[in-house]
């Protein structure tokens, strides 16, 4: 079951998808944070396959639209990581107070950007934190580099961008600068469970910085899963599930330990 609904965050609204399982109440839920120049049903669909699979295990979850992209109405010009934070916190505040979850079972899960998002929100109260092939290097300047797969015309502040699935999108300059100001270590106090995802075959985002966050933030609450021959989306993208499924496959035994 789902529920579709658009929530009030300062000047504008967020749009939200929340899936349940069938029946009952106070569900723990995970809160979706999709990546760069996406949306929430974007990347091959795959947070939409993730949510008919944690639904059919008792997990609700709820995927948003950040600034400017799929169905959010904010201008292009305020896409950036400033509003993307605030958009997050206001998603998990509403979740929190949902009737129909329970909020002390509220965890936060993003791809690529979107992970980046979910280490620099580790203040907020989750139960857990989950990366998949996250910018996850939230105590440097994540640099801004155009995947392979996207063809960029530059022009006076701005950039178009033609994606890997035919879109073409605006980007002004500033998106960058804006990035490499948002850092902060508060990921490295947090003492709930944290799981890091990595597809090893990743051109889009190198493995290395998920792999040398494992390995070196001396942290004893960080488990990691590693899918051999998974790309950026885990092959979603390819339409090809297979990778995908095996993530999620090793992503609900782990929540249901860690989040329920």
């Amino acid at each position: 079951m789902e529920e579709r609904l658009f929530i009030p965050c300062n000047d504008h609204d967020i749009p939200m998808v929340i899936s349940y399982p069938e029946d009952g109440n106070n569900f723990p839920c995970i809160l979706m944070l999709h990546g760069y120049m996406a949306y929430k049903e974007g990347d091959g669909y795959m947070f939409t396959k993730f949510a008919k699979e944690l639904a059919a295990n008792g997990i609700a979850s709820a995927r948003i639209d950040f600034v400017s992209m799929g169905e959010n109405r904010y201008s292009r010009e305020n896409y950036g990581l400033k509003v993307m934070l605030e958009e997050t916190k206001t998603a998990f505040e509403y979740l929190q107070c949902h009737p129909r979850i329970d909020e002390k079972c509220i965890g936060i899960m993003g791809h690529s950007l979107g992970g980046r998002i979910t280490f620099l929100s580790a203040a907020l109260p989750s139960k857990c934190l989950i990366s998949l092939n996250g910018a996850v290097n939230v105590k440097e300047k994540m640099g801004m580099k155009q995947p392979a797969s996207f063809k960029t015309e530059k022009g006076d502040g701005y950039q178009i961008i033609h994606t890997s699935d035919g879109r073409a999108e605006l980007l002004f300059d500033r998106f960058g600068e804006e990035s490499d100001a948002y850092l902060n270590e508060d990921v490295y106090k947090y003492k709930n469970p944290i799981l890091v995802c990595i597809g090893a075959s990743d051109p889009t985002l190198d493995p290395e910085i998920s792999y040398k966050f494992v390995r070196e933030c001396g942290m004893s609450n960080v488990d990691e899963i590693v899918i051999q021959d998974a790309n950026h989306t885990f092959n979603a993208k390819t339409k090809d599930y297979t990778k995908l499924y095996e993530l999620i496959g090793k992503v609900i035994p782990w929540l249901n330990e860690n989040l329920k």
